[in-house]
């Protein structure tokens, strides 16, 4: 059987020279290749083909694990005098490129940037290093009775730094908002090797933590952070609630969030995931159900050369939309009561409850959801996550466009989330032929593998490209909570306008030797 990987990089003479003088300023650093291959890529579609592929098209000159600010400090100035690139990265889970070298130099690794964390829940503050693991932090706040309310797709491996880089939101953001409504202050060291520090209260003058937020590494590379933390809620009311259309769902999202509720929950699911729920009489039919568990290999691929007629059948499906809202609270009785009003607004936009079973379960198949990845693309699909966000008024019209526009590329499943008063996110899943099997992609020649990825990318490329156009001229945001990175960033432009110009002097003042994370966010 052939290595999954194949061949790993090997070190190149800058590789060596930059890992001995970095060593030499006390850091550790690394160009063996298991490392550089394993900081040659994130969690992104485009990713996942190479590594189908057994292809390392963006390795790494050299890789180091800083242990404080002090150390990132001086590797910025040691990349600086010599005009390396600094991509930081985090725990990998990115799915937009962020943190891909492309052009080479070191990778910043910040998982060892785990102190302070401190926990102080009388003063609703926790103290963190932006290397730790969100599961670790979550379970830390825990034990002393608190959350912070942030659980993303990638809470068991992702970063603090992470989330901050992209502008983070997780499951609960309806009711604690995203990371960057969890921030107080932030600690970060800039592209000249200064540490910026901002202050927990309002500044005098403009507020500097919230122009970072978000800068995926371009600006700045976060070292630690004050967040702010909850008490720990002690019960969930769920409850799942059938529309008889998607317009109906949003309607009632929307009116819940207008009314001043806070849900800690509020999914609203296409009528495909509305039946995978069971909140439908019908059975899924056989050729959508290969596409959701990845089982059937070549029926797989077979039924993705044609995914028009998927949507096709995707579209005579019962029209109905499934919400599920949970809310959090420290008593049954106060759960039960914010969820009854949001049931009877509900009740007012044609909706009807489904009950405590269907919600649950709605959830569990959604959390079983997000490690169905891998076995697609092993079967020879690639699956793409982009997220968007649109007011309540656009959000329908926006995921018509998206259908429109991919529906002869790739199969389309759509989800609405991170509910606000004004709009609210769509979370897309673009599945689409990717080529051979992992299994035979292995046994062929280098030369057949670099040709199945050539033709996967394409279609994929033109998959994102089409959606990316669609959202763009509908005016939705192209990202709500995974970055830009190397995949949406020709968009930026349409969607900031004269702003770019203003991101470039930006750019300019934070990083004047333009070493940081290049090629991403600005060409």
């Amino acid at each position: 059987m052939a290595p999954v990987t194949g061949p790993l990089p090997s070190a190149t003479a800058r590789g060596k020279a930059l890992r001995r003088e970095i060593s030499a300023l006390g850091v550790t650093a690394s160009c063996d290749a298991a490392d550089l291959w394993a900081a040659s890529r994130d969690c992104s579609a485009a990713a996942l083909l190479w590594t189908k592929a057994r292809a390392v098209p963006h390795p790494p000159d050299v890789v180091v694990w800083p242990e404080d600010v002090e150390q990132v400090s001086a590797v910025v100035r040691f990349a600086a005098e010599r005009q390396v690139p600094v991509v930081p990265a985090g725990g990998g889970t990115g799915s937009a490129g962020g943190a891909v070298a492309v052009r080479g130099g070191i990778v910043l690794d910040t998982k060892r940037l785990t102190r302070p964390l401190h926990v102080d829940l009388p003063n609703c503050v926790a103290e963190v290093g932006a290397g730790t693991i969100g599961q670790r932090l979550e379970e830390t706040l825990a034990q002393a009775g608190a959350t912070l309310g942030h659980f993303p797709v990638s809470l068991p491996t992702a970063t603090v730094g992470g989330w901050l880089a992209t502008r983070s939101a997780g499951m609960l953001s309806a009711r604690y908002g995203s990371i960057a409504d969890m921030v107080l202050s932030v600690e970060a060291v800039d592209g000249a090797g200064e540490v910026l520090r901002t202050l927990d209260g309002p500044s005098g003058g403009p507020d500097l933590a919230p122009l970072l937020l978000g800068n995926e590494g371009t600006l700045a590379i976060f070292t630690s952070a004050r967040l702010r933390i909850w008490p720990r809620p002690l019960h969930r009311w769920v409850r799942a609630i059938r529309f008889p259309s998607l317009a109906d769902g949003l309607r009632g999202m929307r009116d819940v969030l207008r009314a001043g509720l806070r849900p800690a929950i509020a999914h609203l699911h296409d009528p495909l995931d509305t039946l995978l729920a069971g909140a439908g009489a019908l059975r899924v039919p056989q050729p959508l159900k290969w596409l959701v568990d990845g089982a059937q290999a070549e029926a797989l691929r077979l039924s993705l050369r044609a995914p028009l007629l998927l949507n096709r059948l995707a579209d005579a499906l019962p029209s109905a939309a499934l919400l599920v809202l949970g809310f959090d609270a420290a008593t049954e009785e106060d759960a039960a009561r914010e969820g009854n009003v949001a049931l009877g607004m509900c009740d007012a936009a044609r909706g009807e409850d489904q009950g405590v079973t269907v919600g649950e379960r709605s959830l569990a198949s959604a959390d079983r959801a997000r490690w169905m990845q891998a076995p697609l693309f092993a079967a020879g699909a690639f699956v793409e996550t982009l997220d968007f966000a649109a007011t309540w008024d656009r959000a329908e019209s926006l995921w018509f466009a998206i259908r429109r526009a991919s529906e002869n590329l790739a199969f389309v499943r759509a989800r609405f989330a991170h509910a606000a008063p004004q709009g609210c996110a769509i979370e897309i899943a673009l599945l689409g032929l990717g080529g051979a099997p992992a299994a035979a992609v292995a046994r062929g020649s280098p030369d057949d593998a670099e040709a199945d990825l050539e033709e996967a990318q394409k279609r994929r490329d033109s998959a994102v490209t089409a959606v990316l156009s669609a959202v763009a001229d509908e005016g939705g945001t192209i990202s709500h909570h995974s970055g830009v990175g190397t995949e949406r960033q020709l968009f930026l432009r349409r969607e900031l306008g004269e702003g770019v110009r203003q991101l470039r002097a930006l750019k300019k003042a934070f990083d004047p030797h333009g070493i940081l994370n290049p090629g991403k966010l600005l060409l």
